[in-house]
Parts: structure tokens; C-alpha cells; sequence
């Protein structure tokens, strides 16, 4: 099997590094090209481990089975695009978190598209190396509930990254994968706290999101299956601890955008929840609050603060009050 990884940041480099395939990663940033084919990626200080790398489509040679998409959002237009002109690729797959998955199959093509959920997360340290914080595995499936042979070999492949499944429901692990990132990343983008202060110190926004989140996917009829050994219904303080003990460090790419300077993902992450109660008719005040107070960070406006998991519990609260409209859309 030969696999192209788009993008080799935290997420892509690590899983390019564990997949048991031939591997090409393809990246933007030059320099860190440049340390993956030598002396290789360091993954938490071990030994560094070449892989074979390009910073541009031209430089690709041969076909792929498989894509994955491992680039954020905001670049998704910049990245695909040229892939899709070239050819040569059997199936695309994202990694990236969010509502992503049609507006990507509507430019690879319809029925050319798998979804990943990863269940684990890490960070980008610079060129060359990299954290994993946590650890777990991933779901993937075709977005038409099918169980694909191509799916079960790539979930095949994945298995040296963590423990790999597939699904007949995506659509509904989407969702499950979602809540996670709607409601513990974008909590920590706005405090910089990792995911086991945002759940000590923003226990009210935390519930807040979850639950605007649960509300919608009752709305859509969505079936959703525990992610991360987490029953997406039974989230209560004891769940919530029991989470925290391994996913408790993880510090999300929106916080390391947000401090790098960089776009985040908050429209179709926290954006996408908001989104999706547009069409429905359900107001998500949590979720809106929390898209202000990251773009307000991008904008140079606020800074990054615990007290911002308070005004989303505020801000909230506010907009729920009779009489009194929420400003933040």
C-alpha cells in the first residue's frame, strides 16, 4: 500500500511515522521537509525517524491508495485542489476535526472520500519534531455507511498508530468526535488550559456545550457511539474524570493556532455545531460564544484567559434571560 500524508504536523508526521505503509508526506513548510528525510521526525525525544518528504504536488511521483488529509481547515482549498488536477490518488481521507467531510467530498468527488476520527492528540513543537500527548486510535467508514474493503485495509494499515475500527456510522461518530472538539478545544483555545483544567476550572461551559451538542443530534435522528472510551449520553462529573485521566494533557490545535498566530478551525468546529442549529432552529449560545471569543483572540481584541471559560457560562446565560438577545452572530 502506498499512502500521501497531507500535511506533516502534529497529527499527520505522527501517524506518516507508525503507518504501515510507503509513506510520503507531503508539506509546505520547507524546513521541516527538510528534517523529516534528514535526520527524521523525533517523536517525544526517541530516536528520529526518516521519512520520505516534498513541500509541493510537482514533486510527487507514482500513485497512492490513499491520501489523508492531515492539513487544518483554512487550508483545505489551497491543499486539495492541486491533488485532485493531478490524479493518481484510489481514495481521500480526512483526519482534520470538524464538519468538513462533504465540503471536502464535494472537491475530491462524490463516493471519494473516507473519514478518520482520531482519537488521540499532539503537538507541534517545530520543525522536525513532535509530542504525542495522549494516546488511543481512530474510526473510520465511508460517509454512506457502507463497510468498504478499502476501508478495512486502511484500518489495517493505521493499527501501528493505536487500535484502528471501522464503522457503518460515521455520520453518527462525526458527530460523537465533534462534541469532544466543540466542547474541550475550543474551551482550551480560550483559557490555554489542557483539557483537565478546562474541565476543573469551566464545568458549567463544559455541560453547556455538551449538551447544545446532544440537542442537535437528537435533532438529526443521529445514532452516537462512544469515542475515546466516552458514552457521549453519560456524561456526568464521574464521566467526566474518568475521561480526564487520559485525555487530560491533550493541548488541541486551536489552543497552538491561537498562540501561533495562525487561522483556526473554530468555524467548522465550533462553528459547524452553530451552523447546523441555524438549519434546525436551535439556538447553541454556548458554542456562539465561544466562536466570538476565538475570533475576538484572532483579532488581537482579547487574550487568551481562563476567565473566558466564565464569560461563556456569562454569555450564555445572558442570552437565555427573558427579553434579552444574544449578539454574538
Amino acid at each position: 500500500m502506498r499512502v500521501l500524508v497531507v500535511g506533516g504536523g502534529a497529527i499527520g508526521g505522527i501517524t506518516a511515522a507508525k503507518l504501515d505503509a510507503d509513506v510520503v508526506v507531503l508539506d509546505a513548510n520547507a524546513e521541516h521537509v527538510a528534517r523529516l528525510n534528514d535526520p527524521g521526525l523525533v517523536i517525544n525525544g526517541e530516536p528520529p525517524v526518516r521519512l520520505s518528504a516534498v513541500s509541493s504536488p510537482e514533486a510527487l511521483v507514482g500513485e497512492f491508495d490513499f491520501a489523508l488529509i492531515a492539513v487544518k481547515a483554512p487550508w483545505h482549498p489551497q491543499a486539495i485542489p492541486p491533488l485532485v488536477e493531478r490524479g493518481g490518488i484510489g481514495a481521500y481521507v480526512t483526519l482534520g476535526n470538524g464538519l468538513i467531510q462533504d465540503r471536502i467530498e464535494a472537491m475530491v468527488g462524490r463516493g471519494n472520500l473516507l473519514a478518520c476520527l482520531v482519537e488521540w492528540g499532539a503537538t507541534n513543537v517545530g520543525p522536525g519534531e513532535l509530542i504525542r500527548d495522549s494516546y488511543g486510535g481512530c474510526v473510520l467508514g465511508e460517509l454512506d455507511h457502507r463497510r468498504s474493503e478499502r476501508a478495512q485495509r486502511l484500518a489495517q494499515a493505521l493499527q501501528p498508530v493505536g487500535p484502528a475500527r471501522v464503522t457503518e456510522n460515521v455520520r453518527g461518530m462525526i458527530w460523537t468526535k465533534l462534541l469532544v472538539n466543540s466542547t474541550f478545544t475550543g474551551l482550551s483555545a480560550i483559557s490555554g488550559l489542557r483539557y483537565g483544567g478546562v474541565a476543573e476550572q469551566g464545568r458549567e461551559a463544559v455541560f453547556a456545550l455538551w449538551h447544545e451538542g446532544l440537542r442537535l443530534a437528537d435533532a438529526q435522528g443521529l445514532t452516537l457511539d462512544a469515542i475515546h472510551d466516552l458514552d457521549p449520553r453519560r456524561l456526568d462529573d464521574a464521566e467526566l474524570a474518568r475521561y480526564m485521566r487520559h485525555s487530560g494533557n491533550v493541548k488541541p490545535s486551536m489552543l497552538q493556532d491561537l498562540e501561533a498566530g495562525r487561522p483556526t478551525e473554530v468555524d467548522v468546529v465550533n462553528g459547524g455545531v452553530a451552523a447546523r442549529g441555524d438549519a434546525l432552529g436551535i439556538d447553541t449560545p454556548a458554542n456562539d460564544a465561544v466562536v466570538e471569543l476565538v475570533h475576538a483572540i484572532e483579532r488581537g481584541e482579547r487574550a487568551i484567559d481562563p476567565a473566558n471559560l466564565r464569560a461563556v457560562t456569562r454569555m450564555t446565560a445572558r442570552s437565555r434571560a427573558p427579553g434579552r438577545g444574544f449578539e454574538s452572530r
